[in-house]
């Protein structure tokens, strides 16, 4: 693609991209405090990984963007809950290794890149139909 309709599968694709970015934060927090017994795997954190979709020949201008997500380690943390049913004998459980903060941070920043893609993609559907407006 290029020009004109080059930014419109640009931007599309960043759309897709934040989306999974979102998506992917979300359910990390949604499972950030999963507790389970020692003796099982804790919740994996996931990481979006974003990779640029370059051009068919070196210096080209990219084609947008893929997302990818990566599965953590389900090692966990330990931590001490004695009144958590699940808990050993100690009284710790595992939790999933998720840093809150981290992932409000992501989603701060999959929500500004989601509406500055959403910006283009509809200055980029404006510009094309002045484009078709002129030739009617």
């Amino acid at each position: 693609m290029s020009g004109l309709f080059g930014a419109l599968g640009i931007s599309a694709s960043g759309i897709d991209a934040m989306q999974v970015w979102l998506d992917t934060s979300g359910g990390n927090i949604a499972n950030a405090n999963d507790a389970v017994a020692m003796n099982k795997p804790a919740y994996a954190p996931e990481t979006t990984i974003l990779t640029p979709s370059a051009g068919a020949l070196p210096g080209e201008v990219g084609q947008g963007v893929s997302a990818s997500v990566q599965l953590g380690s389900a090692a966990g943390v330990v931590a001490y809950q004695p009144n958590n049913p699940l808990a050993d004998a100690n009284g710790e459980v595992k939790l999933p290794a998720v840093s809150l903060s981290s992932e409000l941070v992501n989603l701060i920043q999959a929500q500004e890149g989601y509406q500055a893609d959403t910006s283009a993609l509809q200055k980029a559907i404006s510009a094309y139909q002045s484009g078709l407006a002129i030739g009617s």
